[in-house]
Protein backbone atom coordinates (compact mmCIF):
# COMPACT_ATOMS: atom_id res chain seq x y z
CA UNK A 1 0.00 0.00 0.00
CA UNK A 2 1.41 3.40 -1.19
CA UNK A 3 0.52 6.68 0.34
CA UNK A 4 1.40 10.72 -0.61
CA UNK A 5 0.48 13.74 0.02
CA UNK A 6 -2.57 15.76 -1.73
CA UNK A 7 -1.31 18.63 -4.01
CA UNK A 8 -2.24 21.67 -5.75
CA UNK A 9 -1.90 19.33 -9.30
CA UNK A 10 -2.96 16.36 -11.31
CA UNK A 11 -2.37 13.30 -8.79
CA UNK A 12 -2.65 9.55 -9.17
CA UNK A 13 -6.21 8.00 -9.15
CA UNK A 14 -7.03 7.35 -5.45
CA UNK A 15 -9.58 6.02 -3.40
CA UNK A 16 -11.14 7.38 -0.09
CA UNK A 17 -11.69 5.28 2.48
CA UNK A 18 -12.29 5.83 6.19
CA UNK A 19 -9.42 5.91 8.75
CA UNK A 20 -9.27 3.14 10.76
CA UNK A 21 -7.32 2.03 13.36
CA UNK A 22 -3.87 1.41 11.49
CA UNK A 23 -0.93 3.41 10.62
CA UNK A 24 -1.96 6.85 10.01
CA UNK A 25 -1.35 9.02 6.75
CA UNK A 26 -0.50 12.75 7.06
CA UNK A 27 -1.88 15.28 4.74
CA UNK A 28 -0.20 18.48 3.58
CA UNK A 29 -1.78 21.43 4.00
CA UNK A 30 -2.92 21.96 1.33
CA UNK A 31 -5.35 19.08 1.28
CA UNK A 32 -8.70 19.58 0.55
CA UNK A 33 -11.47 20.46 3.48
CA UNK A 34 -13.65 17.11 1.81
CA UNK A 35 -10.94 14.96 2.37
CA UNK A 36 -9.56 15.36 5.62
CA UNK A 37 -9.73 12.63 7.67
CA UNK A 38 -9.29 9.89 4.89
CA UNK A 39 -6.83 7.92 4.02
CA UNK A 40 -5.93 7.45 0.10
CA UNK A 41 -5.05 4.29 -1.30
CA UNK A 42 -2.99 4.96 -4.68
CA UNK A 43 -3.95 2.40 -7.39
CA UNK A 44 -3.13 1.96 -10.57
CA UNK A 45 -6.17 3.63 -12.80
CA UNK A 46 -5.68 6.51 -15.30
CA UNK A 47 -5.06 10.05 -13.49
CA UNK A 48 -7.76 11.97 -12.03
CA UNK A 49 -7.58 15.37 -11.15
CA UNK A 50 -7.96 16.34 -7.44
CA UNK A 51 -11.87 18.82 -7.96
CA UNK A 52 -12.96 14.64 -8.40
CA UNK A 53 -12.01 14.18 -5.33
CA UNK A 54 -13.86 17.10 -3.49
CA UNK A 55 -16.89 15.12 -2.77
CA UNK A 56 -16.40 12.23 -1.03
CA UNK A 57 -19.79 10.33 -2.52
CA UNK A 58 -17.85 6.81 -1.61
CA UNK A 59 -18.24 7.00 1.53
CA UNK A 60 -21.75 8.52 2.46
CA UNK A 61 -24.11 6.32 4.51
CA UNK A 62 -26.69 5.94 0.89
CA UNK A 63 -23.87 4.54 -0.92
CA UNK A 64 -22.92 2.16 1.89
CA UNK A 65 -26.71 0.92 1.35
CA UNK A 66 -26.38 0.29 -2.20
CA UNK A 67 -22.85 -1.46 -1.93
CA UNK A 68 -24.35 -3.51 1.16
CA UNK A 69 -27.44 -4.40 -1.52
CA UNK A 70 -24.83 -5.86 -3.95
CA UNK A 71 -23.80 -8.69 -1.68
CA UNK A 72 -25.20 -12.08 -2.05
CA UNK A 73 -28.74 -12.35 -0.26
CA UNK A 74 -30.08 -15.04 2.79
CA UNK A 75 -32.47 -15.89 0.28
CA UNK A 76 -30.30 -16.82 -2.95
CA UNK A 77 -27.92 -18.70 -0.23
CA UNK A 78 -30.80 -20.88 1.05
CA UNK A 79 -31.72 -21.57 -2.49
CA UNK A 80 -27.90 -22.37 -3.38
CA UNK A 81 -28.03 -25.15 -0.48
CA UNK A 82 -31.26 -26.34 -0.73
CA UNK A 83 -30.62 -27.11 -4.85
CA UNK A 84 -26.86 -28.41 -4.03
CA UNK A 85 -27.04 -32.70 -4.19
CA UNK A 86 -24.08 -32.05 -1.81
CA UNK A 87 -24.46 -30.98 1.87
CA UNK A 88 -23.09 -27.20 1.11
CA UNK A 89 -23.60 -26.68 5.30
CA UNK A 90 -20.34 -28.13 5.73
CA UNK A 91 -17.68 -25.24 4.98
CA UNK A 92 -20.21 -22.68 6.37
CA UNK A 93 -18.26 -22.22 9.71
CA UNK A 94 -14.75 -22.75 8.15
CA UNK A 95 -15.87 -19.87 5.37
CA UNK A 96 -17.41 -17.69 7.97
CA UNK A 97 -13.87 -17.81 10.33
CA UNK A 98 -11.66 -17.23 7.28
CA UNK A 99 -14.03 -13.90 6.66
CA UNK A 100 -13.30 -13.54 10.61
CA UNK A 101 -9.47 -13.75 9.86
CA UNK A 102 -9.71 -11.30 6.84
CA UNK A 103 -12.00 -8.64 9.45
CA UNK A 104 -8.55 -8.42 11.11
CA UNK A 105 -10.12 -10.87 13.89
CA UNK A 106 -9.56 -13.87 15.64
CA UNK A 107 -11.92 -16.14 17.87
CA UNK A 108 -9.94 -15.57 20.70
CA UNK A 109 -9.98 -11.78 20.34
CA UNK A 110 -14.03 -11.61 21.19
CA UNK A 111 -13.12 -13.30 24.83
CA UNK A 112 -9.79 -11.03 25.36
CA UNK A 113 -12.01 -7.90 24.56
CA UNK A 114 -13.78 -8.97 27.86
CA UNK A 115 -16.92 -9.19 25.46
CA UNK A 116 -19.91 -11.80 26.67
CA UNK A 117 -22.42 -12.97 24.58
CA UNK A 118 -25.98 -14.76 24.90
CA UNK A 119 -26.42 -16.53 21.85
CA UNK A 120 -29.76 -17.16 20.52
CA UNK A 121 -31.78 -19.72 18.15
CA UNK A 122 -34.85 -21.56 17.92
CA UNK A 123 -37.56 -21.06 15.48
CA UNK A 124 -39.98 -18.58 16.18
CA UNK A 125 -39.71 -16.28 18.99
CA UNK A 126 -35.58 -15.73 19.02
CA UNK A 127 -36.20 -11.73 18.58
CA UNK A 128 -38.60 -11.54 21.12
CA UNK A 129 -36.81 -13.59 23.81
CA UNK A 130 -33.51 -11.58 22.57
CA UNK A 131 -35.23 -7.56 22.88
CA UNK A 132 -36.31 -9.19 26.21
CA UNK A 133 -32.94 -9.79 27.77
CA UNK A 134 -31.91 -6.88 26.19
CA UNK A 135 -34.59 -4.48 27.96
CA UNK A 136 -34.00 -6.30 31.62
CA UNK A 137 -30.38 -5.98 31.52
CA UNK A 138 -30.78 -2.04 30.58
CA UNK A 139 -32.76 -1.77 33.94
CA UNK A 140 -29.43 -2.66 35.23
CA UNK A 141 -27.28 -0.63 33.28
CA UNK A 142 -26.12 2.21 35.68
CA UNK A 143 -25.84 -0.54 38.88
CA UNK A 144 -22.97 -1.11 40.61
CA UNK A 145 -23.06 -5.11 42.25
CA UNK A 146 -20.81 -5.32 45.51
CA UNK A 147 -17.70 -6.19 43.79
CA UNK A 148 -18.15 -2.94 41.58
CA UNK A 149 -18.99 -4.18 38.62
CA UNK A 150 -21.62 -2.85 36.03
CA UNK A 151 -23.15 -4.18 33.80
CA UNK A 152 -21.93 -1.67 31.27
CA UNK A 153 -22.69 -1.78 27.93
CA UNK A 154 -25.11 -3.60 26.31
CA UNK A 155 -25.63 -4.62 22.21
CA UNK A 156 -28.10 -6.40 20.15
CA UNK A 157 -27.86 -8.26 16.93
CA UNK A 158 -30.74 -9.56 15.42
CA UNK A 159 -32.46 -10.34 11.88
CA UNK A 160 -34.03 -9.51 9.79
CA UNK A 161 -35.08 -5.24 9.65
CA UNK A 162 -38.04 -3.91 9.37
CA UNK A 163 -37.24 -0.40 8.30
CA UNK A 164 -33.54 0.23 7.51
CA UNK A 165 -30.46 -2.05 8.59
CA UNK A 166 -29.47 -0.43 11.60
CA UNK A 167 -32.24 -1.38 13.59
CA UNK A 168 -30.05 -5.28 13.33
CA UNK A 169 -27.24 -3.67 15.57
CA UNK A 170 -28.39 -1.74 18.99
CA UNK A 171 -26.19 -0.32 21.67
CA UNK A 172 -28.03 0.32 24.57
CA UNK A 173 -31.50 -0.21 23.42
CA UNK A 174 -30.62 2.14 20.36
CA UNK A 175 -30.02 1.43 16.50
CA UNK A 176 -26.40 1.93 15.52
CA UNK A 177 -26.01 6.06 14.04
CA UNK A 178 -25.93 6.57 10.34
CA UNK A 179 -22.82 8.22 11.08
CA UNK A 180 -21.37 5.21 13.27
CA UNK A 181 -22.93 2.65 10.64
CA UNK A 182 -21.05 4.44 7.95
CA UNK A 183 -17.76 4.44 9.84
CA UNK A 184 -17.89 0.88 10.64
CA UNK A 185 -19.03 -0.25 7.31
CA UNK A 186 -16.10 1.39 5.13
CA UNK A 187 -13.56 0.10 7.86
CA UNK A 188 -14.88 -3.56 7.22
CA UNK A 189 -14.99 -2.89 3.33
CA UNK A 190 -11.63 -2.19 3.39
CA UNK A 191 -10.25 -4.49 5.47
CA UNK A 192 -11.62 -6.97 3.20
CA UNK A 193 -10.44 -4.84 0.15
CA UNK A 194 -6.51 -4.86 1.38
CA UNK A 195 -6.59 -8.84 2.71
CA UNK A 196 -8.10 -9.44 -0.77
CA UNK A 197 -5.33 -7.89 -2.42
CA UNK A 198 -2.45 -9.21 -0.05
CA UNK A 199 -3.13 -12.46 1.35
CA UNK A 200 -3.83 -15.75 -1.27
CA UNK A 201 -4.12 -18.06 1.63
CA UNK A 202 -7.74 -19.17 2.40
CA UNK A 203 -9.04 -18.29 -1.24
CA UNK A 204 -10.03 -21.56 -2.15
CA UNK A 205 -12.22 -22.34 0.73
CA UNK A 206 -14.67 -19.37 0.01
CA UNK A 207 -14.26 -19.72 -3.29
CA UNK A 208 -12.89 -16.41 -4.82
CA UNK A 209 -10.11 -17.43 -7.62
CA UNK A 210 -9.74 -15.32 -10.72
CA UNK A 211 -11.31 -11.55 -10.92
CA UNK A 212 -13.33 -12.68 -7.76
CA UNK A 213 -10.35 -12.31 -5.58
CA UNK A 214 -11.79 -8.46 -4.27
CA UNK A 215 -15.52 -10.27 -3.16
CA UNK A 216 -16.56 -9.63 -0.16
CA UNK A 217 -19.04 -12.24 2.08
CA UNK A 218 -22.37 -12.36 1.87
CA UNK A 219 -25.49 -9.87 3.40
CA UNK A 220 -25.92 -11.72 6.84
CA UNK A 221 -22.47 -12.74 6.70
CA UNK A 222 -20.86 -9.11 6.38
CA UNK A 223 -23.76 -7.88 8.57
CA UNK A 224 -22.60 -10.38 11.43
CA UNK A 225 -18.93 -9.51 10.73
CA UNK A 226 -19.53 -5.65 11.24
CA UNK A 227 -22.10 -6.22 14.53
CA UNK A 228 -19.50 -7.95 16.20
CA UNK A 229 -16.56 -5.20 14.63
CA UNK A 230 -18.70 -2.87 16.41
CA UNK A 231 -19.76 -4.27 19.61
CA UNK A 232 -15.86 -4.81 19.36
CA UNK A 233 -14.83 -0.82 18.70
CA UNK A 234 -17.50 0.37 20.87
CA UNK A 235 -16.47 -1.28 24.62
CA UNK A 236 -19.46 -3.60 24.65
CA UNK A 237 -19.71 -5.68 28.00
CA UNK A 238 -22.56 -8.07 26.97
CA UNK A 239 -24.11 -8.79 23.49
CA UNK A 240 -27.12 -10.57 22.53
CA UNK A 241 -27.06 -12.88 19.37
CA UNK A 242 -29.91 -14.28 17.27
CA UNK A 243 -28.80 -16.71 14.93
CA UNK A 244 -29.81 -16.28 11.45
CA UNK A 245 -31.17 -19.49 10.15
CA UNK A 246 -30.18 -22.90 12.16
CA UNK A 247 -27.50 -23.04 14.40
CA UNK A 248 -25.04 -25.57 13.67
CA UNK A 249 -23.54 -24.21 11.03
CA UNK A 250 -25.06 -20.42 11.46
CA UNK A 251 -22.33 -17.60 10.65
CA UNK A 252 -23.14 -16.46 14.36
CA UNK A 253 -22.07 -19.89 15.65
CA UNK A 254 -18.24 -18.84 15.59
CA UNK A 255 -18.71 -17.13 18.92
CA UNK A 256 -15.63 -19.01 21.01
CA UNK A 257 -16.78 -20.95 24.12
CA UNK A 258 -14.91 -18.74 26.45
CA UNK A 259 -17.09 -15.71 25.72
CA UNK A 260 -19.95 -17.05 25.55
CA UNK A 261 -22.17 -16.67 29.00
CA UNK A 262 -25.52 -18.51 27.84
CA UNK A 263 -26.93 -20.39 25.09
CA UNK A 264 -30.76 -20.15 24.71
CA UNK A 265 -32.99 -21.98 22.12
CA UNK A 266 -36.69 -20.63 22.07
CA UNK A 267 -39.81 -22.97 20.11
CA UNK A 268 -38.73 -25.57 17.26
CA UNK A 269 -40.91 -26.00 14.57
CA UNK A 270 -40.54 -27.23 11.06
CA UNK A 271 -39.30 -24.70 8.81
CA UNK A 272 -36.42 -23.89 6.02
CA UNK A 273 -36.55 -27.79 5.43
CA UNK A 274 -33.74 -27.28 2.17
CA UNK A 275 -31.66 -26.37 4.91
CA UNK A 276 -32.28 -27.89 7.89
CA UNK A 277 -34.56 -31.35 7.29
CA UNK A 278 -37.67 -32.09 7.13
CA UNK A 279 -38.30 -33.21 10.54
CA UNK A 280 -38.64 -32.09 14.07
CA UNK A 281 -35.55 -34.19 14.80
CA UNK A 282 -33.33 -32.29 11.99
CA UNK A 283 -34.01 -29.01 13.31
CA UNK A 284 -33.63 -29.88 17.00
CA UNK A 285 -30.03 -30.87 15.88
CA UNK A 286 -29.36 -28.44 14.11
CA UNK A 287 -31.14 -25.72 16.51
CA UNK A 288 -28.83 -27.09 19.63
CA UNK A 289 -25.67 -26.45 17.51
CA UNK A 290 -24.80 -23.27 19.47
CA UNK A 291 -24.87 -25.51 22.56
CA UNK A 292 -21.26 -24.86 24.16
CA UNK A 293 -18.88 -26.66 26.71
CA UNK A 294 -19.44 -25.83 30.10
CA UNK A 295 -21.94 -23.20 29.13
CA UNK A 296 -25.06 -23.05 30.87
CA UNK A 297 -27.60 -23.59 28.14
CA UNK A 298 -31.96 -22.78 27.87
CA UNK A 299 -34.82 -24.09 26.56
CA UNK A 300 -38.66 -23.41 26.10
CA UNK A 301 -40.87 -26.32 26.66
CA UNK A 302 -40.27 -29.06 23.28
CA UNK A 303 -42.08 -31.48 21.68
CA UNK A 304 -41.01 -34.86 23.13
CA UNK A 305 -39.04 -35.91 20.19
CA UNK A 306 -37.11 -32.29 19.73
CA UNK A 307 -36.25 -32.41 23.80
CA UNK A 308 -34.93 -35.61 23.24
CA UNK A 309 -32.27 -34.75 20.64
CA UNK A 310 -31.30 -31.30 22.72
CA UNK A 311 -30.46 -33.26 25.88
CA UNK A 312 -28.73 -35.88 23.73
CA UNK A 313 -26.72 -32.72 22.03
CA UNK A 314 -25.98 -30.89 25.15
CA UNK A 315 -24.57 -34.28 26.65
CA UNK A 316 -22.50 -34.79 23.41
CA UNK A 317 -21.53 -30.83 24.04
CA UNK A 318 -20.70 -31.51 28.08
CA UNK A 319 -23.35 -28.82 28.57
CA UNK A 320 -26.10 -28.94 30.75
CA UNK A 321 -29.54 -27.77 29.10
CA UNK A 322 -32.32 -26.79 31.37
CA UNK A 323 -36.29 -26.88 30.41
CA UNK A 324 -37.61 -23.38 31.20
CA UNK A 325 -41.73 -23.89 32.08
CA UNK A 326 -44.19 -20.89 31.85
CA UNK A 327 -42.72 -19.01 35.13
CA UNK A 328 -45.61 -18.41 37.56
CA UNK A 329 -45.17 -14.79 38.08
CA UNK A 330 -45.09 -14.71 34.78
CA UNK A 331 -48.70 -17.06 33.82
CA UNK A 332 -50.51 -15.38 36.74
CA UNK A 333 -50.93 -12.18 34.40
CA UNK A 334 -49.46 -10.36 37.33
CA UNK A 335 -47.41 -8.64 34.77
CA UNK A 336 -48.49 -6.93 31.58
CA UNK A 337 -46.23 -8.06 28.67
CA UNK A 338 -44.81 -5.08 26.44
CA UNK A 339 -45.35 -7.84 23.46
CA UNK A 340 -48.87 -8.94 23.04
CA UNK A 341 -49.41 -12.72 22.62
CA UNK A 342 -50.24 -15.23 25.07
CA UNK A 343 -46.90 -17.10 23.49
CA UNK A 344 -44.55 -14.11 24.48
CA UNK A 345 -45.16 -15.44 28.58
CA UNK A 346 -43.16 -18.38 27.15
CA UNK A 347 -40.57 -15.74 25.54
CA UNK A 348 -40.53 -13.85 28.71
CA UNK A 349 -40.29 -16.90 30.88
CA UNK A 350 -37.17 -17.97 29.05
CA UNK A 351 -35.47 -14.39 29.09
CA UNK A 352 -36.22 -14.58 32.63
CA UNK A 353 -34.07 -17.52 33.07
CA UNK A 354 -30.85 -16.38 30.55
CA UNK A 355 -31.22 -12.65 32.53
CA UNK A 356 -31.10 -14.82 36.12
CA UNK A 357 -28.47 -16.85 34.35
CA UNK A 358 -25.89 -14.25 33.14
CA UNK A 359 -26.75 -11.52 36.41
CA UNK A 360 -25.60 -14.27 38.60
CA UNK A 361 -22.22 -14.92 36.08
CA UNK A 362 -21.46 -11.29 36.01
CA UNK A 363 -21.38 -10.90 40.14
CA UNK A 364 -24.41 -9.17 40.00
CA UNK A 365 -26.81 -10.99 42.90
CA UNK A 366 -28.75 -8.32 44.93
CA UNK A 367 -32.04 -8.85 44.57
CA UNK A 368 -31.47 -11.20 42.15
CA UNK A 369 -33.36 -14.72 42.91
CA UNK A 370 -31.38 -18.04 42.15
CA UNK A 371 -32.37 -19.73 38.81
CA UNK A 372 -33.83 -23.45 41.25
CA UNK A 373 -36.54 -20.44 42.62
CA UNK A 374 -37.50 -19.05 39.64
CA UNK A 375 -40.24 -21.52 39.07
CA UNK A 376 -41.69 -20.80 42.47
CA UNK A 377 -45.51 -20.12 42.91
CA UNK A 378 -44.81 -17.36 45.31
CA UNK A 379 -41.90 -15.70 43.97
CA UNK A 380 -42.23 -12.08 42.67
CA UNK A 381 -39.75 -10.48 40.09
CA UNK A 382 -37.46 -8.04 41.38
CA UNK A 383 -38.97 -4.84 39.82
CA UNK A 384 -35.41 -4.60 37.47
CA UNK A 385 -37.51 -7.58 35.46
CA UNK A 386 -40.59 -6.72 36.25
CA UNK A 387 -40.16 -3.16 34.18
CA UNK A 388 -38.20 -4.51 31.57
CA UNK A 389 -40.72 -7.11 30.25
CA UNK A 390 -43.71 -4.39 30.35
CA UNK A 391 -41.33 -1.84 28.83
CA UNK A 392 -40.34 -3.60 25.80
CA UNK A 393 -41.14 -3.20 22.15
CA UNK A 394 -40.47 -5.33 19.60
CA UNK A 395 -42.61 -3.84 15.94
CA UNK A 396 -43.81 -6.52 14.08
CA UNK A 397 -45.02 -8.94 16.12
CA UNK A 398 -48.92 -8.78 17.23
CA UNK A 399 -48.54 -5.18 16.70
CA UNK A 400 -51.19 -2.68 16.86
CA UNK A 401 -50.67 0.44 15.18
CA UNK A 402 -53.95 2.63 15.14
CA UNK A 403 -53.97 5.20 12.11
CA UNK A 404 -57.55 7.45 11.58
CA UNK A 405 -60.20 4.73 11.05
CA UNK A 406 -57.79 1.88 10.97
CA UNK A 407 -56.48 -0.39 13.28
CA UNK A 408 -53.47 -2.02 11.87
CA UNK A 409 -52.65 -5.41 13.46
CA UNK A 410 -48.99 -6.07 12.34
CA UNK A 411 -47.56 -9.54 12.97
CA UNK A 412 -44.90 -11.36 10.78
CA UNK A 413 -45.51 -15.24 11.36
CA UNK A 414 -44.08 -17.44 9.20
CA UNK A 415 -44.76 -20.89 10.07
CA UNK A 416 -47.56 -22.95 11.23
CA UNK A 417 -47.25 -22.95 14.73
CA UNK A 418 -47.09 -18.59 14.26
CA UNK A 419 -50.10 -18.86 12.34
CA UNK A 420 -52.25 -20.79 14.90
CA UNK A 421 -50.85 -18.02 17.26
CA UNK A 422 -51.53 -15.03 14.92
CA UNK A 423 -55.23 -16.45 14.91
CA UNK A 424 -55.79 -16.57 18.72
CA UNK A 425 -54.14 -13.22 19.04
CA UNK A 426 -56.21 -11.90 16.20
CA UNK A 427 -59.92 -13.42 17.19
CA UNK A 428 -59.34 -12.35 20.41
CA UNK A 429 -59.07 -8.39 19.46
CA UNK A 430 -61.88 -9.00 17.10
CA UNK A 431 -64.35 -10.21 19.42
CA UNK A 432 -62.79 -7.10 21.99
CA UNK A 433 -63.91 -4.33 18.79
CA UNK A 434 -67.00 -6.05 17.68
CA UNK A 435 -68.23 -5.86 21.24
CA UNK A 436 -67.70 -2.44 22.05
CA UNK A 437 -70.51 0.37 20.89
CA UNK A 438 -68.42 0.98 17.75
CA UNK A 439 -67.86 -2.11 16.04
CA UNK A 440 -66.01 -2.14 13.13
CA UNK A 441 -67.53 -1.57 9.81
CA UNK A 442 -64.94 -4.16 7.48
CA UNK A 443 -62.14 -6.47 8.39
CA UNK A 444 -59.82 -6.74 6.51
CA UNK A 445 -56.56 -9.36 5.42
CA UNK A 446 -52.84 -8.65 3.78
CA UNK A 447 -51.05 -11.46 3.42
CA UNK A 448 -48.08 -12.64 1.27
CA UNK A 449 -44.92 -15.14 1.72
CA UNK A 450 -43.03 -15.98 -1.14
CA UNK A 451 -39.96 -17.57 0.40
CA UNK A 452 -41.65 -21.10 0.47
CA UNK A 453 -45.15 -22.09 -0.31
CA UNK A 454 -47.68 -19.65 1.76
CA UNK A 455 -50.58 -21.51 1.14
CA UNK A 456 -50.43 -23.92 3.45
CA UNK A 457 -50.04 -21.18 6.05
CA UNK A 458 -52.66 -19.41 4.71
CA UNK A 459 -55.15 -21.86 4.89
CA UNK A 460 -54.11 -22.55 8.85
CA UNK A 461 -54.95 -19.09 9.31
CA UNK A 462 -57.97 -19.31 7.74
CA UNK A 463 -59.23 -22.62 9.53
CA UNK A 464 -57.89 -21.35 12.62
CA UNK A 465 -60.28 -18.26 12.80
CA UNK A 466 -62.67 -20.18 11.60
CA UNK A 467 -62.74 -22.42 14.29
CA UNK A 468 -62.09 -20.59 17.63
CA UNK A 469 -64.51 -19.98 19.62
CA UNK A 470 -65.52 -16.51 21.72
CA UNK A 471 -68.59 -14.13 22.60
CA UNK A 472 -68.74 -13.40 18.59
CA UNK A 473 -70.09 -15.46 15.85
CA UNK A 474 -69.02 -14.19 12.02
CA UNK A 475 -70.43 -14.98 9.29
CA UNK A 476 -67.29 -14.20 7.12
CA UNK A 477 -64.05 -13.45 9.14
CA UNK A 478 -62.85 -10.76 6.37
CA UNK A 479 -64.52 -8.53 4.21
CA UNK A 480 -61.73 -7.86 2.25
CA UNK A 481 -58.52 -9.45 1.33
CA UNK A 482 -54.94 -8.45 -0.46
CA UNK A 483 -52.37 -10.13 -1.95
CA UNK A 484 -49.49 -8.44 -2.66
CA UNK A 485 -45.56 -8.68 -2.61
CA UNK A 486 -43.36 -7.73 -0.11
CA UNK A 487 -42.26 -4.89 -2.08
CA UNK A 488 -43.03 -1.80 0.13
CA UNK A 489 -44.26 1.27 -2.91
CA UNK A 490 -45.81 1.03 -5.86
CA UNK A 491 -43.30 1.84 -9.22
CA UNK A 492 -43.21 2.70 -12.57
CA UNK A 493 -43.24 -1.02 -13.37
CA UNK A 494 -47.07 -2.25 -14.04
CA UNK A 495 -48.28 -5.16 -12.28
CA UNK A 496 -48.20 -7.31 -15.50
CA UNK A 497 -44.44 -6.82 -15.83
CA UNK A 498 -43.85 -7.92 -12.22
CA UNK A 499 -44.14 -11.58 -11.13
CA UNK A 500 -46.96 -12.03 -9.04
CA UNK A 501 -47.25 -15.48 -10.21
CA UNK A 502 -46.85 -16.84 -5.98
CA UNK A 503 -49.45 -13.81 -4.60
CA UNK A 504 -52.23 -15.39 -7.40
CA UNK A 505 -51.74 -18.42 -6.25
CA UNK A 506 -52.88 -17.53 -2.88
CA UNK A 507 -55.10 -15.48 -3.79
CA UNK A 508 -56.69 -18.54 -5.61
CA UNK A 509 -56.60 -21.18 -2.80
CA UNK A 510 -58.14 -18.50 -0.65
CA UNK A 511 -60.91 -18.18 -3.35
CA UNK A 512 -61.58 -21.63 -3.36
CA UNK A 513 -61.83 -21.66 0.68
CA UNK A 514 -65.43 -21.04 0.04
CA UNK A 515 -64.64 -16.97 1.06
CA UNK A 516 -67.73 -14.76 0.02
CA UNK A 517 -64.81 -11.55 0.42
CA UNK A 518 -63.64 -9.54 -2.37
CA UNK A 519 -60.15 -10.43 -2.83
CA UNK A 520 -57.63 -8.08 -4.72
CA UNK A 521 -54.27 -8.66 -6.22
CA UNK A 522 -51.48 -5.52 -5.90
CA UNK A 523 -48.34 -5.05 -6.80
CA UNK A 524 -46.73 -3.38 -3.66
CA UNK A 525 -47.93 -3.37 -0.13
CA UNK A 526 -48.29 0.46 -0.91
CA UNK A 527 -51.45 -0.57 -3.62
CA UNK A 528 -53.23 -2.31 -0.87
CA UNK A 529 -52.70 -0.23 1.87
CA UNK A 530 -54.19 2.78 -0.28
CA UNK A 531 -57.23 0.58 -0.40
CA UNK A 532 -57.70 -0.10 3.03
CA UNK A 533 -57.07 3.81 3.44
CA UNK A 534 -60.23 3.83 1.29
CA UNK A 535 -62.64 1.77 2.56
CA UNK A 536 -61.59 3.62 6.21
CA UNK A 537 -62.32 6.76 4.57
CA UNK A 538 -65.65 8.24 6.44
CA UNK A 539 -67.11 9.47 9.42
CA UNK A 540 -68.03 6.35 10.57
CA UNK A 541 -65.86 3.83 9.36
CA UNK A 542 -63.74 1.60 11.83
CA UNK A 543 -61.90 -1.22 9.68
CA UNK A 544 -59.38 -4.00 10.98
CA UNK A 545 -56.83 -4.77 8.82
CA UNK A 546 -54.35 -8.49 9.83
CA UNK A 547 -50.87 -8.37 8.05
CA UNK A 548 -49.24 -11.36 8.09
CA UNK A 549 -47.07 -13.55 6.63
CA UNK A 550 -43.94 -12.54 6.11
CA UNK A 551 -41.55 -10.21 8.55
CA UNK A 552 -40.83 -8.77 5.35
CA UNK A 553 -44.19 -8.05 4.41
CA UNK A 554 -44.51 -6.42 8.04
CA UNK A 555 -41.49 -4.16 7.24
CA UNK A 556 -42.56 -2.99 4.15
CA UNK A 557 -46.74 -1.91 5.96
CA UNK A 558 -44.42 -0.48 8.49
CA UNK A 559 -42.51 1.73 5.97
CA UNK A 560 -45.78 2.79 4.72
CA UNK A 561 -47.04 3.97 7.68
CA UNK A 562 -44.13 5.78 8.45
CA UNK A 563 -45.37 7.68 5.57
CA UNK A 564 -48.30 9.27 7.67
CA UNK A 565 -47.69 11.83 10.11
CA UNK A 566 -50.19 10.47 12.53
CA UNK A 567 -48.33 6.90 12.19
CA UNK A 568 -44.82 7.74 12.25
CA UNK A 569 -43.95 6.76 15.96
CA UNK A 570 -44.43 2.89 15.89
CA UNK A 571 -43.81 1.49 19.75
CA UNK A 572 -42.38 4.79 20.49
CA UNK A 573 -39.46 4.55 18.03
CA UNK A 574 -39.39 7.14 15.00
CA UNK A 575 -39.60 5.25 11.28
CA UNK A 576 -36.85 6.02 8.96
CA UNK A 577 -36.99 4.47 5.90
CA UNK A 578 -32.85 4.37 5.33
Amino acid sequence: MRSFYLLPSVVRSAIITPTFPIAAVSCASTTSSATRGYRLFATSHSPTSLGQLRKPQAISYEYALRLLNTLQSNRAIRSSVAQSPGDKNHNAIPEMLEWLRRAGYKPEDLAKAGLRFIHVAGSSGKGSVCVMVENMLLQYQQRNTKVGIPVGKIGLYTSPHLVTVRERVRINGSPISQDDFTRYFWELWTRFEHASATTKEGNALIGLTGNNAEARPGYFRFLTLLALHIFMQQGVRVAVIECGIGGEHDSTNILPPEAVAVSAITKLEIDHIGMLGETIEDIAWHKAGIIKPRVPSFTTSQQPVASAVLRSRAAEKGSDITFVPRLPAIHANNIELGLLGDFQKDNASLAVAITTSYLHQMGVTEGIPRLQEIANRDLKLPNEYIRGLENVCWPGRCQIVKEGNIQWYIDGAHTHEGMQAVATWFRSKMDEAFLQSNPPTAVMLIFNQDDRDGRPLLRSLLTDLKEKQGPVTYTRTFDHAAFCPNIPFASSQSESVRDLSAQRELMEMYQSSGSTSSCQLYGSVQDAVRFARRISDGEHQRVLVLVTGSLYLAGALLQNLSEQSTAKRVCGTSINRH
